[in-house]
Formats: structure tokens, sequence, C-alpha cells
């Protein structure tokens, strides 16, 4: 028996009529089977009252002792008031309780929602039409169309269950959906998957926009992990809107991609633009490689300047936040690097920003800092307003009142150039030096009117400075130019152009001054006597072997002047053996004044008055 309801008839009459047809027949001992069809249909309130708000349907059914219907082939579906289907779903069978107002199956289910954008299996459900929520209880499974997700829209779909399309799939054990809300909650053992994601939660949320039949937002929850495309991502909560089209990991997040790996208080993916951004005590670590052969965070082990770091090398960046794109990271706020060998710190930067670029290859290409930028290196630091690294050629380049420290060396300058593969610094504009007195050695003057050598005395803890416009620290040489002044506690000294020497056949802690041209220089001993001396160039050497040490200072002029209190000596050459207390002019020279014979050596001939 076919039982229709037309939507004019009373209410009361209809439910009426159905149940009289659903009573057993007296004298029968079997209950009524509705054939031919079944339908039970609800309709809206005034002012919608023709407007039908959900329709039960099936092959036939047949009323149980408890008063419910067990339906076969049961379709139910739900609809607004423009008619638009909003839920259907399918069953082989189901009881329908008109009294609760309630469908249920303990059997398999299918099910549209959102005009056919997500799809859904399951085994055992509850429908009530009160509160219009569905509750499915084992083995669901789910499919999110790429219509839902804001792609190109497809073909329109129909009422019916359509085929698996490309899309999201959802599994878990227990489903919840409700239609007021548009909220669908998964729970148990969730697990996403989609074209280069997979994902798995212990509850997941979705949430539908009902008047665009689309996905609004989706909430992952307890334990997510999270792997879409490359990067593999961890937290407690995840979060997605298609408004922004961002997905928000927060609750101890932290990522993986390749090599590389990060955390911080919340983690941002811009799946569209492909951004990754870290806030709240921000954290990347990558494979010191990726800076290239000669970092600016530590000095290389290896002699080879094409040589990698080693592979448990690694580098860790901490800033308050910080974004990474395709190929460019950006760390803003209390940035912090960190280069270590193992657990070994071999190097490390602090600034205020850091600007990082890669090639295609993820390989440092360049590195900008910003606002008080300070890079350590075991004894080495740094420090500067701006600090710029470039891969390619291996070059630091420091602005904004540079300074740099080695040791019980330290200088400044206008801007500073460190090629790190040649460990070579200029500093160019204003540059200064400042180093213990006792590295420029032993005074350069034997005394004149005595048959002693002047005896500088300098104290640990004193120091001497050497300004210039530029000057080139280098391995085994150091060379200033432009404007050099030697300020010594005993001795001050000019000259053009100032090398500083340490030739290996000088032995291991031997050296070599060479100032030229314009070399003035004063210098006063520990009893206070003054020497002065003028010369176009002053070679000083200072040589330590096992067998021998020797302290030389050779200056040449047109002529060369050496001055005491009581004699000035003149001559194109002057050498003073400090070891063995003698001064050498050959060919002729001029002394005036008095000094002891036994004081100097002379070779050729002399004059004096």
């Amino acid at each position: 028996m076919n039982r229709s309801y037309h939507p004019r008839l009373p209410a009361a009459l209809v439910l009426l009529a159905l149940g009289l047809a659903l009573l057993p027949r007296p004298g029968s001992a079997q209950p009524i089977t509705i054939k031919g069809g079944f339908k039970s249909a609800e309709y809206y309130p005034a002012p919608n009252e023709t407007q039908m708000r959900s329709l039960l349907e099936g092959a036939g059914a047949q009323p149980q002792a408890d008063g419910r219907l067990l339906v076969t082939d049961a379709k139910y579906q739900t609809f607004r008031t423009n008619n638009e289907v909003e839920l259907n779903v399918e069953a082989p069978q189901c009881f329908y309780d008109q009294g609760q107002k309630a469908i249920s199956s303990s059997g398999p289910l299918r099910m549209q929602i959102a005009n056919g954008k997500v799809s859904i299996e399951g085994d055992g459900f509850l429908y009530q039409q009160t509160n219009s929520i569905l509750q499915i209880s084992n083995r669901v499974h789910t499919i999110l169309h790429l219509e839902l997700l804001g792609s190109p829209a497809g073909p329109a779909r129909t009422n019916t269950l359509a085929e698996a399309a490309p899309g999201i799939d959802i599994f878990s054990d227990q489903f919840e959906y409700s239609e007021q809300s548009g909220l669908g909650v998964y729970q148990g053992n969730v697990r996403v998957a989609g074209t280069n994601l997979t994902a798995t939660a212990g509850r997941l949320s979705i949430l539908l926009q009902k008047a665009q039949a689309g996905l609004q937002s989706l909430t992952a929850e307890q334990d997510v992990v999270v792997d879409y495309e490359k990067i593999h991502a961890t937290g407690d909560r995840a979060f997605y809107s298609t408004d922004t089209d961002l997905v928000q990991l927060s609750g101890q997040p932290a990522w993986r991609m390749e090599q590389r790996e990060g955390s911080g208080d919340e983690l941002i993916f811009d799946r569209t633009n492909r951004v990754l951004q870290a806030n709240g005590h921000a954290r990347l670590k990558m494979p010191a490689q990726s800076m290239g052969p000669s970092s600016f965070l530590s000095q290389s082990t290896s002699n080879s300047a094409t040589s990698l770091p080693p592979t448990n090398q690694f580098v860790e960046i901490q800033s308050a936040n910080y974004v990474l794109r395709t190929n460019l990271a950006v760390f803003r706020d209390q940035v912090k690097v960190s280069d270590r060998l193992g657990d070994e710190l071999r190097g490390e930067m602090s600034c205020g920003l850091m600007t990082l670029t890669f090639t295609g290859t993820n390989e440092l290409q360049r590195m900008v800092a910003e606002h008080q930028v300070v890079i350590a290196q075991t004894d080495r630091q740094f420090t500067a307003e701006t600090a710029e690294y470039t891969a390619a050629d291996g070059l630091l380049n420091l602005a904004g009142n540079p300074a740099w420290r080695a040791g019980t060396r330290e200088g400044k300058g206008d801007s500073m150039r460190l090629r790190l593969a040649q460990k070579e610094l200029l500093v160019h504009g204003n540059a200064s030096m400042r180093l213990p007195a006792a590295e420029l050695g032993r005074t350069t003057l034997t005394a004149l009117g005595t048959n002693q050598p002047v005896k500088v005395k300098v104290a640990t803890n004193e120091f001497a400075e050497i300004f210039s416009n530029e000057y080139l620290l280098m391995p085994a040489a150091a060379l200033f130019r432009g404007g050099v002044r030697i300020e010594h506690p005993q001795i001050k000294e000019t000259c053009e152009e100032l090398t500083m020497l340490t030739p290996p056949e000088l032995g291991k802690d031997g050296r070599m001054v060479i100032a030229e041209p314009a070399v003035v220089f004063d210098v006063v001993d520990a009893q206070g006597r003054s020497f002065h001396g003028i010369g176009d160039k002053a070679v000083y050497t200072h040589r330590l072997t096992a067998t021998l040490t020797n302290d030389m200072m050779e200056l040449t002029g047109h002529p060369a002047v050496l001055a005491a209190t009581n004699v000035v000596g003149r001559n194109r050459i002057i050498t003073l053996d400090l070891t063995n207390q003698k001064l050498v002019a050959p060919g002729k020279y001029n002394i005036v004044g008095i000094m002891p014979a036994n004081a100097m050596k002379a070779l050729g001939p002399r004059q004096t008055r």
C-alpha cells in the first residue's frame, strides 16, 4: 500500500490515518507490512507551512512491537525553506519512531550534506528530528569534496548520492552532526587523508556555512599530527579557516621539513602562498651546511674553502617570531643564532631583525642582520648596527659603528669587511686598533750618550693604539694605510703606511714592523730620556729561534735623523742592533754632540763636530 499525505490535509488527520493503518488487524498473527512504497513528511510552521521540512521514504515499512516502523531501502532528506536539500541519508533499513521523532539503525548508512560536497558512510546511526542531530556510532568515513574547500566548482550535483570524487577523506570511530549549527564532530582515532596530506587527532570538528553550503572551518584537537607535502607538524590543536586559508597550530606546536625543524607558541601555515609563520618563543634548527662552506658564525676547521661543515654541525635560531617563505626567512625581535658542533658552541649572533635569502637548493645566499648586531666566535667578537653576509664570496660587511675584538686586541672604524675563507678583516674610515703595548716589541732605539740599551718597561695592563684611514688584518700580517699614528705608553710614531709581519723565517714569535714613508717617532725610556727619529722608512725586526735572539732596527732617509738629548745623528742608513747594543751607519755619516766611542760601531768614514 502506498501511503502518501497531501500537504493540505490537517496534520491530526494525517497522524490518525497513519496510526490506524499500522495497527494489527484483529485475528492476524503477523504485523501489517506496508508495501509498494512508504512516505512520511514533516512541514515547516507558518508562514512556510506548505514547505516540506523533512521526508522519510522507503520501499516498505513493517510495524514493530514497540511501536516503531522498520523501513526498508530507507531514504531520509531534510530541506531548507527554499526547497534545497540539506541532508540526504540512505540506509538498507532503519527504525522510525514517530513518537520520539527519531530514526535509527544498527546497520550501514550513506549520507550527503552541503549540497553533496560532504559524503559520509558508517555503521549504526541515530537521527533526532526534534533538534536535527545525527549520530554515527561506528566506522565513520567522510569525503570532503574539493568544491567544499573552495576549488573550482564541478558539475551540478543532484540530490542522489554521487560517486566518491577526489578530496579529503576522514576516518573516525564516531561522528555527530548538527543541522542547525552546521557543526560536525569526529571522535576516536581520527585520521585524515588527501592529496599530499595525512593527519591524525583524537577529535576533529568541521563547521559548514549553511548559506553557501561550504566549509567554514576545521578544528583538530588532542595529539594532532599533520603531514602536508614535505612538512611534518605536531601540536595539541590545529585550526583551519577557509576565509583566510590559514592553518593555525597551537599547544606546543612543532614542525619538520627535510633537514629543518622548528617550533613556537603558535604556528601558522598559509598553504596558498606557501608561508610558515612561528609566533612566540620561535625556534628554527637547520644543518650548518645550509649556511655555506664559510659561515659567518664560526671559523672553519678545514683548510679548504670548499669543504662543508661536519654532518653533526647545526645552526639554531631563536626569536620572538619568524616567517618562512619559499626562499626567504625573516626573524624578528630578540634574534639569537647559535652554531653548534654536537654539544660544542662554535659561534653565535644576536640582533633585532634578521633576513635570510636561500637559493633553490635551500643553501644560504644572503644574510642581513640589523639592530645591535653582536657576532661572537670563540675569542672573537664583532658588533655593528647592520651586518650583511653573502655566501657566494664569503664576505661579511659590517656598518653602523662597527667594532671587533680578538683576545686582547680590538678595533673599530666606519665600516668593516671580513673575508671569511681567507680570514682577512678590512677596516675602513677612522680606523683604529688597540692592542697590548708589549706586542709592539722592544724599543727600536739604542741609548745615545751611554753604552747601555734603552730599557722600555711596559706593564702588562698597558695598551697601544694604532690609528689610520684603513687597515687590513691577515693571519700572518697587518697593513695600516693613510695617516698612520701610533700611541704607545713610551712611543709616538706617524707614517703613511705601517706593515706588521710574522715571517716563518723569524721564528715562532718573530715579527717585522715596516713604517713608510714620512716616518717620525718619539720614544721616552724608563729613565725619562727622550729620543726623536725621522726617516723615509723604518724596519724593525725581532728574530727568535732556538739558537738566536736578535732585535734590529733600520732607519733610512735623505738623510735619516736620530736624535737624543745630547746628540744628533744623520745618515742615509742608520742600523740599530738592539741585542748587541750597536749603532751602524755605513758610508758617510754625521753625528753632532757627545757620544762614547764604545757605544757605536761605524762602518766607513765619519764626520763629527
